[in-house]
């Protein structure tokens, strides 16, 4: 019987480029949440990476003395779906999504426009993702609302 494969068995090959993905998007991330400690930095805010990866959140922010738990998330390209913008999950990769206790606010960065967003639970709660539109065009996102929302920072109760 000849030795055949299975088309659902990895490959070394398959299970490199696997890995490399994980790197590039680990890699993203970190850029994304190094591109918010420059910014919130340079705002006055105190900025502190917690220790491992094990929480919901990725930095706290010290706001008047207040600590705030932000889950930071970036998007590096147009998303290819029909209409472009860019694509946000509002969960992590177990697909639960993040609830009012877990963080205090989602922080978006669309890295080629440089544009931030700044989320409180409520805008979220319900949504897996979202689609932002930041450039002025046919299609306006129902989230420009929390574009450049820093004050949101401020409204966390």
């Amino acid at each position: 019987m000849p030795n055949q494969r299975s088309s659902t068995r990895r490959t070394p090959a398959s299970e490199e480029k696997t890995a490399q993905s994980l790197r590039d998007t680990k890699r993203r991330g970190e850029i994304g949440e190094a591109a918010f400690l420059a910014k919130a930095s340079a705002m006055g805010f105190g900025v502190a990476k917690p220790w491992g990866d094990s929480h919901r959140y990725d930095l706290i922010v010290d706001v008047a003395g207040r600590l705030l738990k932000v889950q930071v998330k970036s998007a590096h390209c147009v998303c290819a779906q029909p209409g472009g913008g860019y694509h946000i999950r509002a969960h992590p990769h177990q697909r639960t999504p993040y609830r009012a206790d877990e963080i205090d606010l989602l922080v978006a960065y669309i890295v080629p426009e440089d544009i931030w967003y700044i989320f409180p639970p409520r805008a979220f709660r319900t949504m897996k993702s979202m689609r932002l539109f930041p450039y002025r065009g046919r299609k306006m996102s129902k989230f420009e609302q929390y574009r450049e929302a820093w004050h949101e920072f401020y409204q966390v109760k």
